[in-house]
């Protein structure tokens, strides 16, 4: 299956790129897109675009920007247009970050922290599994 990557104000992209390959290689996925955004608008022009060509959309970074444009309060946005709830995202607890999923029908969105480590830890081999089960 193919995924998107959508670097959004982060840091240490290749490394995270690495990080996020090396494990969603491991249940056969590949990357389709890296794109890099800076703003927020960008970001969801960005992540409509990609959910019409991938069920699986991975956003990276973004969770120390500032109020207005941090990830969370950027996807809570987008949540509220578009009609998802709480019921559509879950959180996985990282050992450092977490981490969020926003599941609807048989499209997914990751948002991960740009920390190569925390990448490691949070696509852990039985959150991996899930994936696989579901989208593979």
């Amino acid at each position: 299956m193919k995924y998107d990557v959508l670097f959004y104000k982060s840091r240490k992209t290749s490394y995270c790129e690495k990080a996020l390959k090396s494990r969603l290689s491991t249940i056969d996925m590949s990357a389709n897109r890296v794109i890099a955004s800076v703003a927020p608008t960008k970001l969801g022009e960005t992540l409509c675009e990609s959910l019409t060509l991938c069920n699986c959309v991975v956003i990276i970074g973004g969770f120390s920007a500032n109020d207005s444009e941090n990830l969370i309060t950027v996807l809570s946005r987008a949540m509220s247009n578009s009609g998802l709830s709480l019921k559509n995202c879950r959180k996985l607890k990282g050992a450092i970050y977490d981490a969020y999923i926003i599941k609807y029908n048989k499209q997914i969105i990751l948002a991960l922290p740009d920390n190569p480590e925390e990448i490691d830890f949070l696509l852990s081999d039985s959150f991996l599994e899930y994936l696989k089960s579901v989208y593979i």
